[in-house]
């Protein structure tokens, strides 16, 4: 960011700030969830029950990114994120609260946490567009890159913080938002100008009630499969439910006037197989995130703050290789090259992930995390400066929002695939072990990076990038 001026810095202070929060509350909960049960009175009851507390927030996040991002195109990014960052901080203190008042129960929780997921899509959707809207294309490629790992960042540390603060008080889990929220806020209303609405054509509600039963009906399976049999009658209802919703949303989005998505994005082979990318990527992410920390904790037993430390490794991958490729692809006027080299890269951490076992050395650990987090940070911070290329003016929210649904896609099916086999391959005789579970899970992760470095490698140069880059 060495050509920003001291307002873009602001700026991008305040999306990186609502990005990592975001993410952050999609996986720090998770560590809290028995304490919480105990908490109000759930601990005796089905773990179905509890399990809402995430499951609310990521439906609710997932399921209207594309809605928002058309919200954003007709009435000012700077509105629909500071209504999200808004929306979000205050459902984090009132779920705060309800750890100190119990008699609320659960459902109040649940209901409080879809709305925070609310939020949280309407934030999410508009981040990227705004870099694109409110900075120069001379530091897009440095900024993209910073949001994006700040995103990243927040769903890695999410177990840890979660762990570290639950063992204080579940409730500071929501609170720590409410000061980082405000921030966020103080700084959009200072440093950034809503700009003029770009469209103001009438809202396709017809296909947003398509794409949110396609997405909810997905999403739900993918993370209850498992309960409720990957090949039940629920289980595969649930899939015809998405794909008939799914297939009318692409017939409906085609034919109206006015559609979600613009039709020449979605015609755009390089904004299609970039969010391909990022789809595959995030699947070997998101999984690997949920089963690290029971590596360290179970086969290696280290404590929740010693593997908090150790997953910090992660980030410092990404942190050292993301900032560095946005930097070069804004001199180079390109990213396209650093995509597949990237996904080979995040296939070497895989791949020493799967050398892990009982008594490996944690300078080795250290090592791998290290470069999965450098090869994710490389390839998906080049992805997402790829994708923007394609963009003609007032289409940045529609990238946006295709880029953050297809990376919440990708870390919903991840999470499903990997835990699902990690369990079918667990060694439960005569003792446990879960060694072999982690290698066939992180074995898939490598065929993940691989598919993701075959659509790479498909990718032509993109496109020089439409716009100024000022959007305001």
């Amino acid at each position: 960011m060495s050509a920003a001026t001291s307002r873009d810095r602001y700026v991008l202070l305040a999306l990186v700030l609502g990005a990592f929060m975001t993410a952050l509350d999609a996986t720090i909960v998770s560590v809290a969830l028995p304490t919480i049960a105990r908490d109000i009175g759930e601990a005796g009851h089905s773990t179905t029950n509890i399990s809402w507390v995430l499951l609310s927030y990521t439906l609710m996040l997932c399921c209207f990114i594309l809605l928002w991002a058309k919200l954003g195109t007709n009435l000012g990014y700077r509105r629909i994120f500071v209504l999200g960052i808004s929306l979000f901080t205050v459902c984090s203190l009132a779920i705060g609260l309800c750890g100190f008042l119990p008699q609320l129960g659960l459902g109040v929780i649940i209901l409080l946490r879809a709305a925070q997921g609310l939020g949280a899509g309407m934030a999410m959707a508009m981040s990227l567009a705004m870099v694109a809207a409110y900075l120069p294309v001379s530091v897009r490629g440095s900024a993209i890159g910073t949001v994006t790992l700040a995103a990243s960042a927040g769903t890695a540390f999410g177990p840890a913080i979660g762990g570290l603060l639950t063992a204080i008080h579940w409730s500071l889990i929501f609170f720590i938002n409410v000061p980082i929220g405000l921030i966020c806020i103080a700084l959009c209303i200072r440093y950034i100008q809503n700009q003029t609405p770009i469209a103001h054509g009438r809202l396709d509600l017809m296909g947003a009630v398509m794409l949110f039963i396609m997405l909810f009906a997905l999403i739900f399976y993918l993370n209850q499969g498992q309960c409720l049999g990957w090949t039940s009658e629920t289980g595969l209802g649930l899939l015809l439910i998405a794909a008939i919703a799914g297939g009318l949303a692409a017939w409906w989005e085609s034919h109206t006037t006015d559609p979600l998505v613009s039709p020449r994005l979605i015609n755009q082979r390089g904004v299609v197989s970039a969010s391909l990318v990022c789809l595959l990527l995030f699947m070997g992410m998101a999984g690997s995130y949920l089963l690290l920390p029971y590596y360290l904790q179970f086969v290696q037993g280290y404590s929740t703050i010693e593997y908090g430390f150790i997953l910090i490794a992660n980030s410092i991958g990404m942190i050292a290789a993301g900032p560095a490729v946005g930097r070069l692809t804004d001199r180079r006027g390109t990213g396209r090259d650093f995509i597949p080299l990237g996904c080979l890269i995040a296939a070497a951490g895989f791949f020493l992930i799967t050398l892990f076992g009982n008594g490996t050395s944690l300078w080795f650990i250290l090592l791998a995390l290290f470069v999965m987090g450098a090869g994710m940070g490389t390839a998906l911070v080049a992805a997402t400066s790829y994708t923007f290329a394609f963009g003609q003016a007032g289409e940045d929210g529609a990238i946006s929002g295709i880029t953050n649904t297809f990376r919440m896609a990708g870390s919903s099916t991840g999470v499903a695939l990997l835990s699902t086999v990690f369990l079918a391959n667990v060694i439960v005789t005569p003792t446990v072990n879960l060694v072999p579970g982690f290698h066939h899970a992180f074995f898939i992760a490598i065929v993940l990076s691989l598919a993701a470095f075959t659509v790479a490698m498909s990718l032509k140069h993109e496109p020089t990038i439409a716009g100024d880059g000022t959007g305001v």
